[in-house]
């Protein structure tokens, strides 16, 4: 695996880190700032450059985010100094006392500038939940 790969590995478990912590700081550190930023959460209008993204961080984190999130399905393809990721998101929430849980399906597009990748899109489309019970050990 090389050096480049392992680094938009990195800046795609950044991303998730902000997001699990609701850290706006933490959120504004994997974005880039221009116009060009793309966003497009689970059931939402497309969000256009940095200023709109980032209010719509600050809206979900203050209505309490999500519990945990975790991804699989990791595809990672690159090209020149950019690189796009596909995951799986299974997202946990507490509403209303209760545990839900969805799945996303996600694109998430890194630009290189200078050592850093920074994210200039991430579009989240929910997923059908397989029905029938779910089992409590796998929610921890």
């Amino acid at each position: 695996m090389s050096q480049e790969f392992k680094e938009v590995l990195m800046a795609n478990e950044r991303f998730y880190e902000a997001l699990q912590s609701g850290r706006l700081d933490l959120m504004e550190e994997v974005w880039i700032k221009d116009p060009r930023a793309k966003c497009v959460h689970p059931g939402w209008p497309i969000l256009l450059g940095w200023e709109a993204i980032k209010q719509s961080w600050k809206n979900i984190f203050d209505s309490g985010g999500p519990t945990k999130i975790q991804i699989s399905n990791v595809n990672v393809e690159m090209s020149g100094d950019l690189a796009w990721i596909t995951c799986i998101e299974h997202i946990s929430y507490v509403i209303r006392d209760q545990v839900q849980i969805n799945m996303a399906q996600a694109t998430n597009i890194f630009e290189r500038h200078g050592s850093d990748w920074l994210m200039i899109h991430h579009h989240a489309s929910p997923m059908p939940m397989p029905r029938g019970k779910i089992v409590a050990e796998k929610l921890q």
